[in-house]
């Protein structure tokens, strides 16, 4: 998993509408970081990112036709999915993606595991983790209910059930490394912490 990784701290970045000004001040930090892109906030960066993260066709889709080698030949991204199978088959073979992670989770009916597909987030955090990553921080997710960053004001954003609040919860009470992951704004900075530049810099983190 090290081959995955250049830096020893990670930026994941999504939809939220928070992301220019959560980008802006964790850039302004300096620290040396690979880029973890969920969903359609590939578009905001303007420079390269390592990983990029959907667990659903539709965000794939958009991915291969709008970030693909004809349009951008020098742009070297990790796709990431869950490699399970789904309604309509397995996503292995379809090109969509490069790594595709095993998740051991025994969802109990079809809604939990929609809940899982629409907090993308998670996942990247989980995969984030597992390659290797000492610092884990959020950016532009914040888990409230205003439009993403790429829709306008009037529109609707997305909205989140409890059992997606208790995902993030049991995740920070439950699992040790925990402690390696904070979030930058909204009821994510909540959960896991509000990260700042004291604690990225921190070394202690790295033990």
């Amino acid at each position: 998993m090290a081959k995955m990784r250049k830096h020893d701290t990670v930026f994941i970045t999504g939809d939220g509408h928070c992301l220019a000004r959560d980008v802006s001040e964790f850039n302004s930090w300096g620290i040396p970081h690979d880029i973890y892109a969920v969903n359609r906030s590939l578009i905001f960066h303007e420079k390269q990112v390592q990983h990029w993260a959907a667990v659903d066709v539709e965000e794939a889709t958009w991915f291969t036709e709008y970030v693909n080698d004809k349009v951008e030949p020098d742009r070297q991204i990790i796709r990431h999915s869950i490699g399970g199978e789904t309604k309509e088959g397995s996503f292995k073979g379809t090109g969509l993606y490069d790594c595709y992670w095993n998740m051991d989770y025994q969802w109990e009916n079809e809604y939990q595991r929609r809940v899982f597909v629409g907090n993308t987030g998670y996942f990247a955090v989980l995969s984030a983790l597992y390659m290797g990553y000492k610092r884990v921080i959020l950016g532009g997710m914040p888990l409230d209910v205003k439009p993403h960053f790429y829709e306008t004001e009037d529109q609707p954003g997305p909205l989140w059930t409890g059992m997606t609040y208790m995902q993030w919860m049991d995740f920070k009470l439950q699992i040790p490394e925990a402690d390696r992951v904070r979030s930058m704004s909204g009821y994510s900075a909540f959960i896991l912490g509000k990260a700042t530049k004291e604690w990225a810099i921190d070394d202690n983190i790295l033990c």
